[in-house]
């Protein structure tokens, strides 16, 4: 397929993906002079958005593919075991030493072989790509394919379709899957919509690269958003990020931990820190009617419990 990524090529990865993955809810707040139209992909099977890219990519595969091999800290691992699951394909996935255990522990309670190295982005990926050839699997990246990107970019095509237009769409940047797939939905269904990518202060990957107007590397950031610590905008997704993002933000770790808090006392839901990125970026800013893609709600139990006790003290 044509490396460009469409809204018709979201539309086909919708269709795909239909039956395997829950058509999330908008859940609209008032906030001083913003509309909030939040989508809580936390209500996923395994928690978190990336089913949707992993089953648009893996339903693709010939059907003589002797296996997948996938690079995570955590959500896009448990995408591609859960997706093997149910499309009866071996899985191995490369996972850092600092990986939350629920999610390492749900990865393997899927089936997949988890192999454990070092917390860096780049060595996972390198150990993947090293399986691959030695295998001959076929490797699904958590991020720079657009097979993968248009899955993601079906959370934005679900939210617009359902709450109507919007003014502004906030989501998350990483390596820039669920961004790039999410502004280029948002482009062809709200043209008007200005488009931001947050992402952690500690990792400024995507606006050192945006001013530098080349992808620029950040050295391994320290952030307690595990889903969001890529050090690089993707090959595949750099193009389409520099040429659809209107703004970047920068979100701090207690900022993170204050959206956190009120998305569990406001909405009833919990969110883990990569998901809770672009909220607090939209408490922060945001201005009319604004989609909030929240990307996941796997968080670390010992964290949940202060995030309760933060929102109990109101703080």
């Amino acid at each position: 397929m044509s490396e460009t990524l469409t809204i018709d090529r979201i539309r086909a990865a919708a269709e795909r993906i239909r039956g395997h993955v829950v058509r999330t809810p908008v859940l609209e707040r008032r906030v001083g002079d913003a509309t909030l139209l939040i989508k809580p992909e936390g209500l996923q099977p395994i928690g978190a958005f990336k089913l949707r890219g992993a089953i648009n990519k893996m339903a693709q595969l010939p059907p003589n593919c002797p296996g997948v091999v996938a690079h995570s800290s955590g959500n896009h691992a448990q995408a591609v075991a859960r997706a093997a699951k149910l499309l009866g394909i071996p899985a191995t996935v490369v996972m850092p030493d600092n990986a939350p255990p629920l999610k390492r522990r749900r990865t393997e309670e899927d089936g997949a072989n988890v192999i454990i190295v070092g917390p860096d982005s780049d060595e996972r990926r390198d150990v993947a790509r090293s399986i691959a050839a030695a295998e001959g699997y076929a490797a699904v990246e958590p991020y720079d394919d657009l097979d993968i990107a248009a899955g993601q970019g079906t959370a934005a095509l679900e939210l617009i379709e359902d709450a109507g237009p919007i003014d502004i769409l906030y989501a998350p940047v990483s390596g820039g899957g669920i961004m790039t797939g999410c502004a280029v939905a948002t482009r062809a269904l709200a043209p008007k919509a200005t488009i931001v990518a947050v992402e952690p202060e500690a990792k400024d990957s995507l606006h050192r690269s945006i001013r530098a107007g080349e992808r620029v590397a950040v050295p391994p950031p320290d952030t307690i958003a595990d889903g969001l610590r890529v050090r690089v905008p993707g090959e595949l997704t750099w193009p389409i990020l520099r040429d659809h993002v209107d703004h970047t933000m920068l979100i701090t770790d207690e900022e993170m931990r204050s959206a956190m808090a009120w998305a569990l006392t406001e909405l009833r839901i919990v969110l883990e820190p990569s998901g809770a990125v672009p909220l607090a970026a939209a408490l922060k800013h945001g201005r009319g009617r604004c989609g909030v893609i929240c990307t996941g709600g796997n968080i670390d139990p010992n964290l949940l419990v202060d995030i309760a006790a933060q929102a109990a003290s109101g703080s």
